[in-house]
């Protein structure tokens, strides 16, 4: 055999091993997934669940393992339902011999009855804090923060919370002119700096 053709060989050897994806570390992995459970605000953790679902070096058994723990807390936190029933979907799909198969059925009927329930709900006339909830149960955060925001009511500490952990009220700077997330009734402590975010995205 030529040098050429030995080197190529030797190149093209090299360049398959670069591409085969590594795979995350097991230790590393389940340290992620054991503060992700830990994890009390449901809007932080289901945007690092969603980034760990981006990385490319997961296995097929720990993507499942990340939908899965979404689909818990997602219906545990009563955080938009519609994407946990899509995310035990997608578990069964990916571990049909799973243990855990059984429970993601069983709890994908929660999922059902709550978000028809909920559906039944904003059918209906509601005051705002529980029309708020019922659209965070349903994905619909966005809107929820919009009609609050536009009110001009304050929301209550729980969704207080989760409007600051989703990038919707910031802490107001000293010289901001940004608009109060509190504007009537008695103030609490918890909004005494409380404005709306100018650009939640930025957040």
């Amino acid at each position: 055999m030529g040098i050429r053709a030995l080197l190529l060989l030797t190149l093209i050897a090299v360049t398959a091993c670069e591409t085969v994806p590594k795979t995350m570390d097991p230790a590393i992995f389940e340290g992620e997934m054991s503060a992700l459970s830990d994890n009390p605000s449901m809007a932080a953790s289901d945007r690092q669940i969603r980034d760990l679902l981006a990385r490319p070096d997961l296995t097929e058994a720990q993507r499942a393992d990340a939908i899965f723990l979404r689909a818990e807390k997602r219906l545990d936190g009563r955080f938009n339902l519609p994407g946990a029933r899509a995310d035990f979907d997608t578990f069964v799909t990916l571990q049909p011999e799973d243990a855990r198969v059984s429970t993601a059925k069983r709890r994908q009927i929660f999922v059902a009855e709550e978000i028809e329930s909920a559906q039944r709900r904003l059918a209906q006339l509601q005051n705002l804090s529980d029309w708020f909830d019922d659209k965070v149960l349903m994905g619909d955060l966005d809107a929820g923060a919009a009609r609050y925001r536009e009110a001009g009511l304050t929301p209550n500490p729980a969704q207080l919370y989760l409007l600051k952990e989703s990038g919707f009220v910031c802490v107001a700077a000293a010289d901001s002119d940004s608009q109060p997330v509190h504007q009537y009734g008695t103030a609490r402590d918890d909004v005494a700096d409380a404005v709306w975010c100018d650009d939640p995205s930025l957040s």
